[in-house]
């Protein structure tokens, strides 16, 4: 996880460093006081991470990933407990059927789980039918690849499921870094 979260600030601190430096067009076009950070899977557990570290990380989105920043281990129990603290930074957290039905049972999802009061004020979604890779764009383009890494075919519309996770990412970002529009996700899609 280190070496994500270390990719990651070293991203946003060059990115933040060339915008007040570099005079280019692209870096005048970003909003360095308000910053959003996403990532799926491995990447998700990551932005979380990055989320609770950096103060100038406005918006995280979790996509289909543990909090791992949030697990403490519990030697009398053997196993994980969330930590008690709460998170600050707006989340939105979008689970596939095979996270949604580990929330409740894996202890690796047990800082994710709904009823964490330390997220209270997290977004969920559900896309109910998706697989693991559904959230990415990997089924699009190599069907076959994707049904073979993630155990079958997902019962859900790939193009359907992608574009209103796009839809979402961009909504929420919108919404808590823009102060554009609102934001009220379905619990399920």
């Amino acid at each position: 996880m280190k070496l994500r979260t270390d990719d990651m600030n070293f991203v946003i601190d060059t990115i933040v460093e060339k915008a007040k430096r570099d005079n280019s067009t692209v870096y005048q076009h970003i909003n360095t006081e308000e910053i959003g950070v996403f990532g799926h899977s491995m990447g998700g557990a990551a932005s979380v991470w990055v989320g609770k570290e950096r103060d100038d990380v406005d918006a995280v989105v979790n996509i289909d990933a543990p909090f791992f920043s949030e697990l403490v281990y519990n030697r009398e129990m053997n196993d994980f407990v969330a930590r008690d603290e709460d998170f600050t930074t707006p989340l939105l957290n979008i689970y596939s059927d095979d996270v949604w039905e580990q929330l409740e049972s894996n202890s690796t999802y047990v800082a994710n789980k709904l009823n964490n009061e330390h997220f209270k004020d997290a977004y969920t979604t559900h896309f109910k039918g998706a697989k693991h890779l559904s959230l990415t764009d990997l089924p699009l383009f190599s069907p076959i690849l994707a049904n073979t890494l993630q155990g079958g075919k997902a019962d859900i519309d790939q193009y359907y499921c992608i574009e209103k996770a796009n839809e979402l990412i961009l909504e929420f970002f919108d919404y808590k870094l823009k102060d554009k529009g609102h934001f009220t996700p379905e619990e399920t899609y």
